[in-house]
């Protein structure tokens, strides 16, 4: 839970300076960070399946991990584009893919 508290704090401060153009995105250290964060996430993500629920089908758990991957994706794009449209329609489906994640994670339903 830390590390998704702290990989969508991280991304909503680099989107406000993405959106306000601000130096501070070009920091080394901001460029670096939400790589090892979102990796650490993912594979946190992987290894709970893996350890606790790869003996049992649970298509919530495979979900939100798809999940992941996809706000990574939206994340990438956000950053990368230089249309403004589609920087926003990334930041949007970033964020929406990370409500999921939040709800798949406090609700755990069994079938979809």
């Amino acid at each position: 839970m830390t590390l998704a508290i702290i990989t969508i704090l991280g991304f909503l401060l680099r989107s406000v300076w993405l959106f306000k153009q601000s130096p501070a995105l070009q920091k080394k250290w901001v460029k670096i960070t939400p790589h090892i964060i979102d990796t650490l996430l993912l594979g946190t993500g992987i290894a709970l399946w893996a350890t606790w629920y790869g003996a049992v089908f649970q298509p919530w758990i495979i979900a939100k991990i798809v999940m992941i991957v996809l706000y990574i994706g939206f994340g990438i794009v956000t950053f990368k584009t230089q249309s403004k449209g589609l920087r926003g329609i990334m930041f949007t489906l970033a964020i929406a893919s990370f409500a999921t994640i939040l709800y798949l994670a406090r609700t755990k339903p069994p079938l979809w």
